[in-house]
């Protein structure tokens, strides 16, 4: 026995261990830089303190940036325009909290690792040529030299700092995340763990008292429950409470301090809990020649510091020869190799064949399930706020059968696919009393309490969204319009033709004119005017009458004109009339109708509102009668809404704007404005959901052929038109939640 010891003894001694490394990335090239990072030197303090001194060649200009990791535990920090001259990339430590410095070179910076063994505080401090790395336990006395909290700046910390907003957010993948903006880059901070809550302290910061709040973001289905703001020893801090398993990671990018909350998904069967994929073991070095199971099996145990218990049924050999892996991973190729199983409890690993697992959780299910057929049940009375007592009664029956009075018992589910689908156990009975919305549940202890769990889930205040819509109907139309008539009349001679064709308008008032002295006359020439209408002239002792109709050679007015000129010439020796007409239209209109209409409903409820008319409009029946029937036209929002954890909004929507059209003979048009679509939308936030723009330009020209197109003289014989109508539609759309339980305290 004692050789066998002796020898296991001389195999661990070949053992060699390895870390990993976050700058596996880097690369390794050298660049030409003055200083240098000759030597660390670890120096062990009273109360489990450490100092580590990195000697430089030169003094550093500044404190180096600094973060932290928290799984595997870390402190990383860069020192720039350095190399490395120590000769090697790790230095073993094994002094306190502080296994290993390893040092990796990048292009412009050496970077730092000090690998620990469990979190703890940290400060940089500068002392002539030398770096002074401070480790402190949590709850140890706080040396001079981790006075100043852990930095995220590359500057010492000055008075004067302040917090100008914190916020919160859900991240992709679940995790909560804190934003605190800064009010410089230069802010103390120091991120840790007391107990079950992380803690920030900004050293020298002042926090408004408007942030002097708690936030309550339960709703945001992450890791945190809440995020306390406080002043506290006069500096601000920031404490962060989550729930179930978790980790956190903290980073700061100029201003904006960031620190994730991650969830910590729970793997039986993994030995290092955490979010990184695959083997997350320390790395070690085996290399054994038939030796027995059970004693690797007990190495692996004293490496890891890890509780093994190892089953009786385990015996064997094994030759393994493994350099440089994780040792989760060497453990799961011995026991695959071997056919073994474990199962991880706690900090305690049990290894055994895998058969004699299977057989002992068989044998465990087998009898819970006679315990649960031989339990005695017993009768809970739960009293619902918010869920609906029948509605909760048909899901623990898996959607089995309704009943129509609220008092009826119902022992058993309805159809084979609601019992296999039940909540409840197979002898568990369900009934409610839909005056009280109690519902009273005769089930096992355990089902008892797991239906109290869905309770606190599921009976909660829904949510209320107001969906607010806006349409706006922005319309501009200019026409313009300008036309002529144009007439020569000439008939006998001046005292032997008295009929004289005269047309054109001139006016609502008599109009003379003076003319050359003839037959007598009294050299006076004067129009009556009837309507706008020349009637007669009279000139001495003749007399020229019109019928009322105007004589013209084109007539080309502009309809319902706005404005005209008119002009008539008349020459007795000629026996020549003369008439001209202009006549012109200019229109510009511009409108904004908007339509407003707002609902609000329940989270994931569908809501409707709607406003307008019936319009009706008779039709045929097959009898030939007939009837009245009515088109609606109406404004209507239609919004199904769903409150994500982050606080937006998903929204279907059916909006629609119709109004009467022109009537036909087979009844009225009804001209349709609508939109149906999907939007994500913020609390709060407008977003535009489309938009019609209809523009019609339109140019025409009526004339007389020749004429028309002389120049100048032209426009007495043409009429010119243009119209130009721009009609453009937008819908807004503006989510709020009325949820009072949201608001920030």
């Amino acid at each position: 026995m004692m050789k066998k010891l002796s020898d296991l003894v001389t195999r661990m001694a070949l053992f060699a261990v390895a870390l990993t490394s976050p700058l596996l990335g880097m690369t390794a090239e050298l660049p030409t830089n003055n200083n240098q990072l000759q030597a660390v030197e670890v120096t062990a303090l009273p109360g489990g303190r450490l100092n580590v001194q990195l000697q430089m060649a030169h003094p550093l200009a500044t404190t180096p940036l600094s973060f932290t990791l928290s799984n595997p535990p870390r402190i990383v920090f860069d020192i720039p325009n350095a190399t490395n001259a120590t000769g090697k990339n790790v230095l073993p430590i094994n002094q306190g909290v502080l296994k290993s410095v390893q040092v990796a070179q990048a292009s412009d910076r050496s970077r730092v690792v000090l690998n620990l063994s469990k979190p703890v505080q940290h400060a940089l401090q500068l002392q002539d040529q030398s770096l002074m790395v401070g480790l402190t336990q949590e709850g140890a006395e706080v040396p001079v030299a981790a006075v100043a909290a852990k930095r995220f700046s590359e500057q010492e910390v000055a008075a004067g700092h302040k917090i100008n907003k914190i916020d919160f957010v859900r991240g992709k993948n679940g995790e909560g995340r804190i934003l605190v903006d800064l009010s410089d880059s230069r802010v103390g901070v120091n991120v840790r763990n007391a107990g079950k809550t992380v803690v920030i302290d900004f050293a020298d910061t002042e926090l408004p008292e408007a942030l002097q709040r708690r936030l309550n973001v339960t709703n945001f289905n992450t890791p945190v429950l809440y995020v306390d703001a406080l002043r506290h020893h006069h500096q601000a801090q920031i404490v962060i409470e989550p729930q179930g398993d978790w980790e956190q990671s903290a980073y700061q990018t100029d201003r904006r301090l960031v620190v994730d909350i991650r969830p910590l998904p729970k793997d039986p069967n993994k030995l290092i809990q955490g979010s990184k994929q695959g083997y997350a073991g320390e790395k070690l070095s085996l290399n054994f020649q038939r030796v027995d199971v059970r004693d690797v099996l007990k190495v692996i145990a004293d490496f890891t510091g890890k509780n093994i218990v190892v089953s009786d049924a385990v015996s064997g050999s094994v030759t393994i020869g493994l350099k440089d892996v994780p040792w989760d991973q060497a453990l799961d190729v011995i026991m695959k190799s071997k056919g073994l199983d474990m199962r991880v409890n706690g900090s305690v690993i049990s290894i055994a064949p895998a058969e004699e697992f299977a057989a002992k959780e068989k044998a465990q299910l087998t009898a819970e399930a006679e315990r649960e057929t031989l339990e005695t049940l017993r009768t809970e009375v739960f009293s619902l706020k918010y869920q609906k007592a029948m509605d909760f009664r048909n899901m623990l029956l898996g959607g089995g059968g309704t009943s129509a009075g609220g008092n009826a018992p119902s022992m058993s589910g309805g159809s084979t696919a609601g019992r296999m689908n039940r909540i409840l156990s197979q002898r568990g009975s369900v009934t409610f009393d839909a005056r009280t919305n109690t519902i009273f549940i005769q089930d096992t202890p355990r089902k008892l309490e797991e239906i109290q769990t869905i309770i606190n889930k599921v009976d909660v205040p829904v949510k209320q969204v107001m969906i607010e819509s806006r349409m706006v109907i922005a319309s501009n139309t200019f026409s313009k319009a300008l036309g002529a008539r144009f007439g020569i009349s000439q008939t006998g001679t001046p005292g032997s033709n008295t009929n004289l064709s005269v047309g054109g308008t001139l006016g609502n008032k008599a109009t003379a004119f003076t003319a050359p002295t003839t037959a007598g006359g009294n050299g006076t020439f004067t129009l009556g005017t009837q309507g706008g209408t020349v009637q007669s002239a009279t000139l001495g002792n003749y007399t020229v009458s019109s019928n009322g109709q105007p004589d013209l050679m084109s007539n080309l007015p502009v309809t319902n004109a706005y404005g005209g000129i008119a002009l008539s010439l008349l020459k007795l020796s000629a026996n020549m009339l003369l008439n001209l007409e202009l006549s012109a239209l200019e229109a510009d209109a511009r409108g904004k109708v908007i339509s407003s209409p707002r609902v609000t409903t329940a989270n994931q409820q569908k809501a409707r509102i709607a406003q307008g008319v019936e319009i009706p409009y008779q039709t045929s029946t097959s009898s030939g009668a007939t009837a009245v029937s009515f088109k609606r036209a109406e404004l209507s929002l239609e919004v199904t809404p769903q409150i994500t954890p982050d606080q937006k909004i998903i929204m279907d929507l059916d909006v629609r704007k119709d109004s009467k059209g022109e009537e036909t003979s087979g009844g009225v048009a009804i001209n349709t404005q609508n939109v149906q679509t999907q939007v994500l939308v913020g609390n709060g936030e407008t977003v535009v959901l489309g938009g019609i723009y209809e523009q019609v330009s339109r140019k025409s020209t009526d004339k007389v052929p020749f004429f028309g197109d002389l120049p100048v003289v032209g426009y007495a014989f043409k009429r010119n038109t243009r119209q130009e109508d721009k009609t453009e539609l937008l819908i807004f759309i503006t989510p709020k939640v009325m949820d009072e339980s949201l608001a920030l305290n």
